[in-house]
Order: C-alpha cells, then sequence, then structure tokens
C-alpha cells in the first residue's frame, strides 16, 4: 500500500498505487493445510457520508443523478452513516511443483441492494461479490490464466497484469472518481510475461449494454432489455441487455525500470431487435476503444503521478459516472455514443503513517440526435430542460460530462502485530453538465464529505 499527498494535477496526471481501498490479500491471518495455504483478509470500516445534494444513496454515490432545481433532492442535503463498505477476502494457494502455482480468490462487501433491503430497524443489507476468481501461474512459460469475477482488463494496473495489484484511487467513495474506467466482471484470461517486464494480455469479458436518450420505441426508455426482445422469468432479479458476443479486452503493459506503462483496446458488439410496423427491425453493430494510462515515481516511495484514460465508441458503463453506451435512432437500431474517460492525480507518502492524494476525473459522451418532429437520440436540441431551475419542473434532457476534483488523506496512527487502524478523510465537488437544449444547458453540482475509521487485520 502506497501513501499520499494530494494536489489536483490540472491535466493528465493521476495518481498511483496506495490502494488504500483495498486489504493486501497476503497480509491477513494465514493458516496452513496439507499444502494449502489459505489467507483471511479484509477491514471493518465505519463511515460517514455528507452530501449537499440528496441522492438516497449509500458510501456509492450516482454521479449521474445528481439533482437538479427541479427535484426535492436538490434543496436538501444528505447525512449518512455506513459500515456496509467492510470487507472480507479468502486468498487459498496451493504449488504443484515450484514453477507451477494454484490459487482462488474471494472477497465480499455489504454494498449489494436486494429488493427488501432498507435502513428502516434491522438495516440487514446482503453480502456482494466483488472478486471470485482462481489462478493458474507457470513461471518457466510465463504464462498466467485467471478464470472467474475479477477486475476487468481495461482496469489501471500497479504492477504487470498481476491480479490484485490493480491501481484504484484512494477514495473513501466506494463509486471511486468519474474517469476511472474499470469493471468488475467475469471473465477468461490469458496473460504471457516477457522476463516480468513486458506483459501481453487477452481477456473474453461477461458484457452489458447501458442506453440513454430519448426514444421514439415506446418502452426503451423504461426497460431496455425488454424493449429488444428479451425474454423475463430468468435468474436476474433487475433487467439485463441481450448481448451476442462477450466485451475482449487485448492489453500491453510494460515495467522497463521506472515507471509503469500499458495499452488496451477494447472491442464491443451491440445487438437489438425493435418492432417494426409488423416485423421486427434487427441491428447489430461493433465498436472499438482505445485506452491507456502511465505511472511514474516522481520520487521513490514517496510522491508519484499517473495519468489513465480511454476513447472510443461504447465505453458508457465502464466509467464511475455511467454514462450511457448507446442510445437509438428513431428505427430502434442502436447507435453507440463515441466519448471518452480520464482520470489524473497525484499521490504523496512523507512518512509510512501519512497517505495524500488528490484527483481530477472527466467522463464525456457526444451527441447523438435524429431530430424530426420530435427529440430522439442523445443529446437532442429539442430536449425541454426549461424546468431544471423548478421545483417539480420539466427536464429530459441527457449529460454530456460528468467531472470531479477530489482530494483525501489516510493517517496510519496503529500499525503492528495487531494489523492496523487508520483514519480518512476525503473531500470532492462534482458537476454535471448537460447538453445545450430548450432552456439552456442546466448543471447538477454535489459537495460531499467523507470520513472513514478502518482496521485491518493484517
Amino acid at each position: 500500500m502506497k501513501k499520499t499527498l494530494g494536489l489536483i494535477a490540472a491535466s493528465l496526471l493521476m495518481a498511483t498505487p496506495v490502494l488504500a481501498d483495498t486489504p493486501a490479500p497476503e497480509g491477513g491471518v494465514t493458516l496452513n493445510m496439507k499444502g494449502i495455504t489459505l489467507n483471511l483478509g479484509g477491514f471493518i470500516e465505519a463511515a460517514s457520508i455528507y452530501r449537499s445534494r440528496n441522492e438516497n444513496n449509500d458510501v456509492n454515490s450516482q454521479y449521474n443523478k445528481i439533482p437538479l432545481g427541479n427535484s426535492p433532492g436538490y434543496y436538501q442535503d444528505e447525512t449518512r452513516f455506513s459500515a456496509r463498505q467492510s470487507r472480507l477476502s479468502l486468498l487459498a494457494k496451493g504449488d504443484v511443483n515450484e514453477s507451477t502455482h494454484l490459487a482462488g480468490y474471494y472477497e465480499m462487501d455489504f454494498l449489494g441492494a436486494a429488493p427488501t433491503a432498507n435502513s428502516n430497524e434491522s438495516n440487514s443489507y446482503n453480502p456482494r461479490i466483488r472478486h471470485l476468481y482462481t489462478t493458474a501461474d507457470w513461471d518457466k512459460l510465463g504464462l498466467h490464466l485467471l478464470a472467474g469475477q475479477a477486475w476487468s482488463l481495461v482496469t489501471m494496473n500497479g504492477e504487470g497484469i498481476i491480479p490484485r495489484k490493480e491501481l484504484t484511487p484512494l477514495t473513501i467513495e466506494a463509486q471511486y472518481v468519474p474517469g476511472f474506467t474499470w469493471a468488475r466482471q467475469p471473465q477468461f484470461r490469458i496473460v504471457k510475461d516477457f522476463d516480468r517486464k513486458f506483459w501481453l494480455g487477452l481477456s473474453v469479458e461477461n458484457p452489458q449494454t447501458t442506453l440513454g436518450g430519448t426514444f421514439a420505441q415506446a418502452g426503451a426508455t423504461t426497460n431496455y432489455a425488454n424493449s429488444n426482445n428479451l425474454p423475463t422469468g430468468g435468474a436476474f432479479a433487475s433487467a439485463t441487455s441481450n448481448n451476442p458476443y462477450p466485451d475482449v479486452v487485448v492489453k500491453a503493459a510494460a515495467d522497463p525500470g521506472w515507471g509503469h506503462y500499458e495499452l488496451y483496446d477494447l472491442v464491443r458488439f451491440f445487438e437489438s431487435s425493435m418492432p417494426q410496423g409488423s416485423g421486427l427491425h434487427n441491428s447489430f453493430k461493433t465498436t472499438n476503444a482505445i485506452g491507456g494510462g502511465v505511472i511514474l515515481p516522481v520520487i521513490p516511495k514517496q510522491l508519484s503521478v499517473m495519468a489513465s484514460g480511454i476513447v472510443g465508441q461504447g465505453i458508457g458503463r465502464y466509467g464511475s459516472a455511467q454514462l450511457p453506451d448507446v442510445t437509438q435512432n428513431a428505427s430502434g437500431t442502436d447507435v453507440p455514443l463515441t466519448g471518452f474517460q480520464l482520470l489524473s492525480g497525484i499521490t504523496y507518502e512523507p512518512t509510512s503513517n501519512w497517505t495524500f492524494y488528490g484527483y481530477y476525473g472527466r467522463e464525456q459522451a457526444e451527441r447523438e440526435s435524429y431530430d424530426g418532429a420530435s427529440a430522439v437520440g442523445y443529446g437532442s436540441v429539442l430536449n425541454n430542460d426549461t424546468g431544471a431551475g423548478t421545483l417539480g419542473g420539466t427536464v429530459n434532457g441527457s449529460i454530456r460530462y460528468v467531472e470531479q476534483e477530489t482530494v483525501g488523506a489516510w493517517w496510519k496512527f496503529y500499525q503492528g502485530n495487531m494489523g492496523r487502524m487508520q483514519l480518512g478523510l476525503q473531500g470532492s465537488h462534482t458537476e454535471a453538465k448537460y447538453f445545450l437544449a430548450a432552456g439552456g444547458a442546466p448543471t447538477g453540482t454535489d459537495n460531499m464529505v467523507f470520513t472513514s475509521l478502518r482496521y485491518y487485520w493484517q
């Protein structure tokens, strides 16, 4: 875990990996049994959340749903206490021989939201799978296999392409920072390392499509799954999209001796079937996006900066702000949205007890509208946002971009044989800017403050 001092880099520099969010899986309570090593890790957290707008949310914010002046939430502050980000992890490892290693990793928290979960009395929120995967490593071949639910290959790594070495922002906020590109989803991944300095990976991952905008087809705005003729009554409590093929990611990474560098390509596939007259209109689209990042240890073990980003089509669901992947034209055909995600920042560790960090992040989608007699598509100038400043007024426009500045600090006031206890403080300012339409281009703003007390048994 690294530590950091945060000022926000004005352009493309972002903080490096003091993964304050993630306990080191190797550092918990360890048991040995018949050649297998079991490691129990995690932390217990008591967090507080304050927002200047009421999002009705826990420690994970919804950046794309910041209330405007037409909503009561705009006029309400929000304060909550939460223990739901507390985490448990179990790592099992065994060596077939000196060069072949097997492992399985499970990590959970309590941020799931079952239909019956509430805060009325028992506060009984269900556990949630964060990670559940197995790995096989062949040292002599330089090959590494991963299968199961894990960080997507699009997620920035802090070293090589190695599981549990991902670079995640140091925030208390569980939705991290707008501009952070990531997912945790089932996948099959194969990685080849070349002397552990250069890495090449291929991953096929679980697909999902998010839809946004104004639609000509009835039902499309409320249930994307059903609007694409997906049958109901399956094993999912909420709507899932139809997806013909998995998302595919190819990544190259380098650790040449100073810094970490990576470049990847994301390929996605979108399919929809919409009623058209007496028949059915089918569409199929393939998209491509290019991403990458860099970590620069300006002062080794103290000060580092890093930049990461992605640009292309159909990338919305991979960003913390959750802008849409696609919209639809008047015939109901999926139209992938072009956009970008950018995260920059700086981290500083003056001593082993203190970490400071700062981030700037932005996610943006481009206009894709098909205006006729009425607004169709994403970002239409015919949308009506005239009620953005009036309680109960009309707002049906689309968000162009979400950006955030955030700073924070972690103080590890106890580190010893009984683990580690630390205090965290984070403050952020977030803006969600809409496309220009009737009534102007409204902006939703939210100022947030988080505190955290965590105990890691490692």
